[in-house]
C-alpha cells in the first residue's frame, strides 16, 4: 500500500453555514500518520441550496431523493473548482447534510449523493460513513473521535463548538454528543438580523433566563449515558425559545458550559483542544474555562478551528480506502469496531 496520500476532505456541517473542504496530505510513518493541511475554504450555500437544505426533513421521500441528487451535482461542481490548482488527488472524502439520523431505526441519511459526486469530479469518492456502524448496532456517530485519538494524540480531550457540541475523551476512547450548539446560537442572533454572534458580544449583554434555564436543564437527552448522538431535528422539537434573545444567548451559553463540564466531570483535569466555529466566541470559550476548573484549554490556529472535520473525513476516507478501521465501537456502542463508508467509482 502506498504511504503518502493526497486528499480532499469534505464536511457540509449541521450549521448550514457552507460545505468546508481541505486539501490533506497524509504520511504514514514509523509513529503513525502524520497530516499537512493545505489549501482550505468554506463555501457558502446560495439562498437556493441553503433553503432547500433547511426545509429537507419536511420533504417527501421523493423530494429528498431529487434534492440528494442535486445537492450531490452542487458538491461537485465545488469540488471541482476548489481542486482545480491542485497537481494530484488520489480521493474525496465526503460527510453531506443530515437530513435524518435514526439509528435505532438503522437509518441516517447524508444528502450528497457520492456517486454522482464522484462522477462529477471524476475522483473516487467515500461517503456514507455512518450506516456500517449503524447496522452492527451502533449509533454511527460520532464519526470525528477516531481522528481525534489518532491524528490529536497529545491531547486528553477534544471538544467540538460546531452545529453540536461533541467530545472525544482519550481515556477510554470514548466520544459522544454533548448537546446542541451553533445550531441554538445562531438562532437567538438571527433574531437581530445577524447570521452568528460575533464574540459572543450578544451573549454577553444578557442575563441568566431561569424560566428558559430551567426548561432546557431538564432535557431528557442531557440525562442519558453515552453513547448518544443528535439528529439535526434536536432544535426545533426539543429547544424552546427564551423571553429575550439576548438572555437566551447567555443563558443557553452557561447550559452549554455546565453540560461540558459535565461531561468531562469524572475525569481528571488535563489538555483540551477546543475546535469549530464556537471557538471563534470569546464569551463561551471564558463561560467554559470558568466551568473546566484545572484543565488546559487551546484553541488552534484558525485553520485548525475551521476545518478540523474536514479534515479527519479526508482522514477517515484514507482508512477506508485501505479497509482498515475507521468507526471505534468504544464511541458508537456498536458489536466491533468497522471499516465504514461506502466507495463510489467515477
Amino acid at each position: 500500500m502506498k504511504t503518502t496520500y493526497s486528499i480532499i476532505g469534505g464536511m457540509a456541517g449541521s450549521s448550514i453555514d457552507g460545505l468546508d473542504l481541505s486539501h490533506v496530505i497524509f504520511k504514514k510513518e514509523n509513529t503513525g500518520w502524520r497530516y499537512q493541511l493545505g489549501k482550505c475554504e468554506t463555501i457558502p450555500y446560495d439562498k437556493e441550496t441553503y433553503d432547500a437544505l433547511k426545509g429537507a426533513e419536511a420533504l417527501s421521500q421523493t423530494e429528498k431523493e431529487t434534492l440528494d441528487h442535486q445537492f450531490g451535482e452542487w458538491i461537485g461542481e465545488k469540488i471541482k473548482v476548489f481542486s482545480s490548482d491542485i497537481e494530484k488527488i488520489d480521493l474525496v472524502g465526503l460527510h453531506g447534510h443530515t437530513v435524518i439520523h435514526q439509528p435505532d431505526n438503522k437509518i441516517s441519511w447524508q444528502l450528497g449523493k457520492g456517486e454522482v459526486i464522484a462522477k462529477t469530479i471524476n475522483l473516487p469518492t467515500i461517503t456514507e460513513f455512518r450506516n456500517e456502524d449503524i447496522l452492527n448496532g451502533g449509533q454511527g456517530a460520532p464519526l470525528v473521535p477516531f481522528g481525534d485519538f489518532t491524528l490529536f494524540v497529545k491531547y486528553d480531550a477534544c471538544l467540538n463548538l460546531g452545529g453540536i457540541t461533541n467530545i472525544s475523551v482519550r481515556k477510554n476512547q470514548t466520544a459522544w454528543d454533548i448537546c446542541p450548539c451553533n445550531q441554538v446560537l445562531n438562532f437567538f442572533a438571527n433574531k437581530f438580523g445577524h447570521p452568528y454572534d460575533h464574540n459572543g458580544d450578544l451573549a454577553s449583554q444578557g442575563e441568566l433566563d431561569k424560566d428558559f434555564y430551567s426548561r432546557i436543564s431538564q432535557i431528557d437527552y442531557f440525562k442519558q449515558p453515552p453513547p448518544k448522538s443528535l439528529p439535526n431535528n434536536f432544535i426545533s422539537t426539543n429547544i424552546l425559545d427564551a423571553a429575550d434573545p439576548k438572555d437566551g444567548l447567555y443563558t443557553y451559553c452557561k447550559i452549554i458550559s455546565e453540560q461540558v463540564a459535565n461531561s468531562v466531570s469524572k475525569e481528571p483535569p488535563g489538555s483540551m483542544l477546543i475546535t469549530g466555529g464556537g471557538a471563534f466566541n470569546s464569551f463561551i470559550i471564558k463561560t467554559i474555562k470558568n466551568e473546566l476548573t484545572g484543565w488546559d484549554i487551546e484553541v488552534p490556529e484558525p485553520k485548525v478551528v475551521n476545518f478540523k472535520e474536514s479534515l479527519i473525513f479526508a482522514f477517515l476516507a484514507l482508512k477506508r480506502l485501505r479497509n482498515e478501521i475507521n468507526v471505534l465501537a468504544t464511541v458508537t456502542g456498536a458489536s466491533k469496531d468497522t471499516s465504514s463508508g461506502v466507495i463510489h467509482l467515477p
